[in-house]
């Protein structure tokens, strides 16, 4: 009898230490795989541009523009999307003025920021001609369509 309560006593330790390691092992293997995403589901670098350019689609579907509009639209398209290679340039160079001294920099930044500046407003020129020739639906459509987002992310910084 005393035997048989050991094969007892250690096939449920051993059974017990197996259902342990499964179950310790499990969520380790479940959070990598969590994490993982197959390659072809990776993001790509461009999907933030892909999407601007579904949300204009959407946005344009939703206006219903007639013929005489087509043009209005296309010119404003073409006025309000940023420029990214010249964009990436730009921010290269901004990380490079690391070793300047600071009024150097400020002077780099103040610069940078009245170009910025100077490009929105023709955004706004831009948007004001567009608004213009859109009928008081469409203007109501495009009011609540139109989103004005800096890098996708207006007014994220300031809120904590």
């Amino acid at each position: 009898m005393k035997h048989t309560t050991k094969i007892a006593v250690l096939t449920l330790a051993i059974s017990g230490l197996l259902v342990g390691r499964s179950v310790l092992a499990e969520p380790a293997n479940t959070a990598t795989n969590v994490n993982q995403k197959p390659v072809s589901e990776e993001p790509k670098k461009c999907d933030r541009e892909d999407g601007k350019e579904k949300r204009l689609e959407a946005l344009k579907a939703d206006l219903k523009l007639n013929a005489s509009q087509e043009a209005a639209w296309t010119e404003w398209v073409g006025k309000i999307k940023v420029d990214r290679k010249n964009w990436k340039e730009q921010r290269e160079n901004v990380e490079s003025w690391a070793s300047l001294p600071a009024l150097d920099r400020m002077e780099k930044m103040l610069a940078f920021s009245k170009e910025h500046v100077a490009k929105q407003e023709v955004r706004l020129a831009a948007t004001k001609t567009f608004y213009a020739t859109l009928s008081p639906e469409q203007r109501q459509t495009f009011d609540k369509g139109f989103k004005f987002e800096h890098h996708g992310r207006f007014g994220q910084h300031w809120k904590k």
